[in-house]
């Protein structure tokens, strides 16, 4: 039997394409490993140390099939079922992505 279950988040979720970090050359990254599981990771601690984890979830996904050369792809999803799709550079964008979001999950 299929159930609906309320969200754990109140505001949205943020999937997060881990196959676009194929794309972007790794002497155009500071960081090693995959470049979206480290712009998670770096959602998610913001988030946390603001208290704004509970308002968002972010997570990592497959292809999002939006594949441009150098730049992630993520989605943000809102509760009430608006989507944008957004591309960045998964490390210099990282704090203007987090004001976009940021402004997202306000009350």
């Amino acid at each position: 039997m299929i159930k609906k279950e309320d969200n754990p988040w109140s505001k949205g979720i943020v999937l997060v394409c881990t196959k676009c970090h194929k794309a972007i050359s790794s002497k155009n990254l500071r960081e090693e490993g995959n470049a979206g599981e480290n712009l998670k990771t770096f959602l998610k601690k913001s988030f946390k140390e603001s208290g704004e984890l509970s308002k968002i979830r972010i997570v990592t996904s497959s292809c999002l099939d939006v594949c441009i050369d150098e730049l992630q792809a993520l989605t943000y999803a809102s509760v009430d079922g608006q989507t944008e799709t957004f591309t960045v550079h998964p490390e210099e964008d990282r704090e203007e992505l987090l004001n976009i979001l940021r402004k997202k999950i306000k009350d």
